[in-house]
């Protein structure tokens, strides 16, 4: 998963003017707005700015606190990318999630500091609320659902469910990527600006790879629109669970990262994408790798006995474990 350093760099948080700060690097700050949303029983929805790490620059962020929310309980969250020309946006009709809408820099398809921004606050409220970090899901709109269909298939590991609304997917690659988190892609018929086809192609590549756990929706009477049944989605989304151990594994990539109990090191080429593809049948772990310099699994995570030692295949050659340093305990 990623790593962000969160500094506390909040410089305004607004909840209906009872509380207000203009504060940076206080450890406390984040604490005081926990407790004070904790008190807001009512909940609602509510504006703010904070000072990105990266930058330093000030970004927009709405966020949605649940009626009856309550800091003894995890709570699902929503993360809802907004699309071109628009500013942060939430689901209005949605009141069992916690949410919040990040700005991405506004028109930068949540690509680079776009992408920092959304994790950064999603960071963020994992600190303010108390998150089930096994039920956070990402919806989008047009623009934003472009950046849900990529955030969602460059983090797999991070989501339990994907609602991309009138996007398309730039990368038809990284498809594979799809083979354990849900996605649920909604399109409009009369779309004129994002063509349904866009995302039909992308759930009929899902159906090609077997993704029997995606689903499509296309709203016949519909333009480019995020109105959508969101009751229906609702339901949907809160049956959904993040899978944190899988005996199958696709992944292709440009940057090193754990993908569940797998983690990429170094590649042999930098320039280039990897690909690995793992799977595991009672104590034998198959790899197939590609652009793969090192990696290393994290057996207490996978799905095999810690009782005695794995054999593992990589690209059909058993590989000795020991002197490749690849089981990291």
């Amino acid at each position: 998963m990623r790593k962000i350093l969160l500094s506390i760099t909040i410089i305004a948080f607004l909840l209906q003017g009872n509380l207000s700060g203009a504060l940076a690097n206080d450890p406390n700050f984040l604490r005081t707005i926990s407790e004070q949303v904790a008190k807001r029983k009512e909940g609602g929805v509510f504006n703010l700015s904070f000072k990105s790490s990266i930058d330093g620059q000030m970004q927009p962020l709405l966020m949605k606190i649940p009626k009856g929310y309550d800091p003894a309980q995890k709570w699902p969250l929503l993360v809802v990318l907004h699309g071109r020309g628009d500013g942060p946006i939430i689901v209005t009709s949605i009141d069992s999630m916690v949410q919040i809408g990040p700005f991405g820099r506004g028109d930068l398809f949540y690509r680079g500091l776009g992408e920092e921004d959304v994790f950064e606050t999603l960071e963020m409220a994992k600190e303010i609320f108390n998150i089930d970090e096994d039920r956070i899901c990402l919806t989008g709109f047009s623009m934003g659902g472009m950046g849900t269909f990529e955030l969602g298939l460059k983090y797999p590991y991070i989501w339990a469910a994907c609602v991309p609304v009138c996007g398309k997917l730039q990368n038809p690659l990284v498809i594979e990527n799809g083979g354990n988190v849900p996605f649920w892609i909604q399109a409009g018929g009369k779309d004129g600006v994002v063509p349904a086809s866009c995302s039909n192609i992308v759930y009929e590549l899902g159906k090609e790879k077997g993704f029997i756990h995606w689903r499509y929706t296309e709203h016949v009477d519909m333009g480019h629109s995020f109105r959508v049944n969101w009751q229906e989605i609702e339901k949907w989304l809160l049956e959904q669970k993040r899978e944190k151990q899988s005996d199958r594994i696709t992944y292709r990539g440009r940057v090193p990262c754990k993908i569940y109990w797998l983690e990429v090191q170094e590649m042999i080429d930098s320039e280039k994408s990897y690909r690995i593809e793992a799977s595991v049948e009672n104590q034998e772990i198959y790899l197939k790798t590609e652009n793969i310099e090192s990696y290393k699994i994290h057996l207490k995570e996978c799905p095999v006995s810690l009782e005695s030692e794995p054999i593992l295949f990589e690209n059909g050659v058993q590989i000795n474990l020991e002197e490749n340093n690849i089981i990291l305990r």
